[in-house]
């Protein structure tokens, strides 16, 4: 009977600490905003008629292998940027080859402009979307 016990017990608290990780995660997307990342100087290499939807500010860019992976954030919600990078890939000619929206996360993934990739973005605070743009040659 003391194993089912002690089972019970350690299961609970199991349950306790994945509910609370759950919650600090869910948090980030409604505390404020500390002060904007610095834009990076220049335009980062992207595709040609590569989209840039309103607001999005460039930080950084680096190569891994064959992918340019260009870092950056939206001012706004991560629902916004969302809709606005798959509406902006349909009218610069991309297509939109899968895409999936969470509470605090999204990817849309493109291919076109000699490319396939994806746009990942993070809700990492109330008002700024994080993004991380993954560009690979075709």
């Amino acid at each position: 009977m003391s194993r089912i016990g002690i089972l019970s017990v350690f299961v609970v608290l199991l349950a306790a600490a994945c509910g609370s990780e759950k919650k600090s995660e869910e948090g980030k997307a409604e505390k404020e905003c500390s002060t904007a990342p610095a834009a990076m100087a220049g335009q980062p290499t992207l595709p040609a008629k590569f989209p840039t939807p309103d607001m999005v500010t460039y930080t950084g860019e680096k190569k891994t292998g064959p992918s340019t992976i260009v870092s950056g954030y939206r001012e706004g919600e991560l629902s916004e940027a969302f809709d606005d990078y798959k509406s902006s890939f349909s009218s610069a000619g991309y297509d939109v080859t899968k895409d999936e929206k969470e509470e605090d996360d999204a990817e849309v993934n493109f291919a076109g402009g000699s490319s396939t990739g994806q746009v990942k973005m993070v809700q990492s605070c109330k008002d700024r979307t994080s993004l991380s743009i993954t560009v690979r040659p075709e």
